[in-house]
């Protein structure tokens, strides 16, 4: 199996997950850190990895945590697929060394500390540091973004959609603002109830994945829950539903509550696109209004062919190639938003 050579200079990834684990990261570290998960599949997993060592190894949040140096390092190069190298015996012989300027085995070394001791640090940085500073994602029109907030929980943010965000969670909540829509896959913590207001809802979790929908355009707010257990109220007159998989509430203008049971796939449906012998005609039509771009073509017989084909989190290069390949067509970037399809078509 091949392994990974680390070096800070050319893996920065590294410190920017140190800083996601303790909910250090500024909003310039956040874009470049989402930035680095959405370029290959491999990061996410990578990203994964060092949550589930932070599980296991680095979550402990009481003054008596002692980190254990040579633990620690052992769990992160078997996470990351890193030969570990332990101290050579003494030698006996008097000979010559050459040590390099930098041993960044002792820098990493340093850094699974760094990651154990975490902990620790967050008890000093949750008892002191209580500024309230925030920042924001947003997306355009065809956009969508995924990205962590400080406490690792993660959200798919539609196009057209505003998050405001905290930071650091500090206090008793994890509070966040949506103006649009998401989903939220939640980091549990039943001591810092997760909080999203959206207007004059208000939606609260411990630890569960839902989706919600606050369009700016719209006077009602809906949550659909996946897993987990989600309480929708009103700020206008304090009415409440909880909410379990296979529900949906709904916040209507005039601040009362319903509740009405739906299929779990249609909590995050945005999130796919599925096409089932559509034409390619439809096809494009459901792209530009996915993606907020303009797919054309000078061929009728073209828009006559037919596709199948479900993509989850889908991307508008990926989806273009497959129909290029399944229906013999070439597909030409006119433009930033412009895409030109042309082909022999079907009878």
């Amino acid at each position: 199996m091949t392994q990974t050579t680390l070096n800070s200079r050319e893996n920065p990834e590294w410190v920017l997950m140190a800083k996601a684990l303790k909910g250090e990261m500024s909003a310039q570290e956040q874009e470049e850190f989402n930035l680095w998960l959405n370029a290959d599949s491999n990061h996410a997993e990578q990203w994964a990895e060092a949550l589930e060592t932070w599980d296991e190894v680095g979550s402990i949040h009481d003054n008596s945590f002692e980190p254990d140096a040579q633990l620690a390092w052992e769990k992160v190069c078997s996470k990351a697929n890193i030969a570990p190298i332990h101290s050579a015996p003494e030698s006996t012989q008097q000979e010559a060394v050459v040590r390099p300027l930098f041993n960044w085995n002792h820098v990493y070394r340093y850094a699974a500390v760094f990651i154990l001791a975490a902990g620790l640090a967050w008890v000093g940085y949750f008892n002191f540091n209580q500024s309230a500073d925030w920042a924001q994602v947003a997306t355009l029109s065809g956009e969508r973004k995924t990205f962590y907030l400080p406490d690792s929980s993660q959200v798919i943010l539609n196009s057209n959609s505003t998050l405001r965000y905290q930071t650091a969670f500090n206090g008793t909540e994890r509070k966040v603002e949506l103006t649009g829509e998401g989903f939220f896959d939640i980091k549990k913590n039943p001591d810092q109830p997760f909080i999203i207001e959206s207007g004059d809802a208000r939606t609260q979790v411990l630890g569960t994945s839902f989706n919600v929908k606050a369009l700016e355009n719209s006077d009602e707010v809906t949550v659909a829950v996946v897993t987990g257990k989600v309480s929708l109220s009103s700020e206008r007159n304090g009415e409440e539903v909880i909410l379990t998989p296979g529900y949906t509430g709904t916040l209507h203008a005039d601040g009362k509550l319903d509740k009405t049971e739906s299929a779990l796939q249609s909590a995050n449906s945005w999130k796919t696109l599925s096409f089932q012998a559509a034409t390619v005609e439809e096809v494009t039509q459901q792209l530009s209004a996915f993606f907020g771009v303009a797919v054309e073509t000078s061929s009728p017989e073209l828009l006559k062919c037919t596709f199948t084909g479900t993509f989850e989190n889908p991307k508008l290069s990926e989806i273009l190639q497959v129909l290029a390949i399944s229906t013999d067509m070439t597909v030409k970037q006119k433009a930033p938003n412009t895409y030109f399809l042309s082909g022999q078509g079907c009878q």
